[in-house]
């Protein structure tokens, strides 16, 4: 048997016990730790310099930084407008008598195009494109446009992420096939 008595912590520390006592338990006031303090106490002192920024004007509220957002992105979409050549069916034309434009497209056409509309464009998962039968237009800015944008309903991934180059190149070499 043990012989050794629970330890009396309230004889121990007297001044650190609240006097109140609930189920035959007493608490003891223990203070909060020094770094929790001054993390509060800063909460609390940038809270004040905050809200008297906003009211200064020094921070910007949800509206301006809205506004300013909204102006930038206007800003950058007509500087990527103004980057844009419009492509004309002339320049498309042009590039189908040009021998190294058909063989880039050829290139770009077996890394992007050949998994699904097989290597030489006989079909599979995506549509025929060397039968001459054209389902969204058999122009060749038509055949652009599809290329470009693509046809979410068919299935046809838009590449608009290619450049300009690549798109004439790849209309090109379709309409070679």
């Amino acid at each position: 048997m043990s012989t050794n008595q629970p330890k009396d912590d309230a004889s121990r520390y007297p001044d650190v016990l609240k006097s109140h006592e609930y189920d035959g338990i007493q608490e003891y006031d223990n203070p909060m730790p020094g770094w929790w303090l001054w993390i509060f106490y800063a909460t609390i002192a940038w809270s004040v310099f905050y809200v008297a920024a906003l009211g200064a004007g020094w921070i910007d509220d949800y509206d301006a930084q809205l506004e300013r957002g909204v102006t930038e992105v206007a800003e950058l979409r007509a500087a990527a407008e103004a980057d844009i050549v419009p492509i004309d069916e002339e320049a498309l034309v042009a590039a189908m008598g040009d021998d190294s434009r058909i063989a880039a497209g050829e290139a770009a056409y077996g890394r992007t195009c050949a998994a699904c509309h097989a290597a030489d464009g006989s079909g599979g998962i995506g549509a025929a494109l060397n039968d001459g039968q054209w389902v969204h237009g058999d122009s060749p800015l038509e055949i652009y446009t599809v290329i470009r944008d693509g046809v979410p309903a068919a299935g046809m991934p838009a590449h608009g992420h290619f450049d300009e180059e690549m798109l004439i190149d790849l209309t090109a070499f379709l309409l070679s096939l």
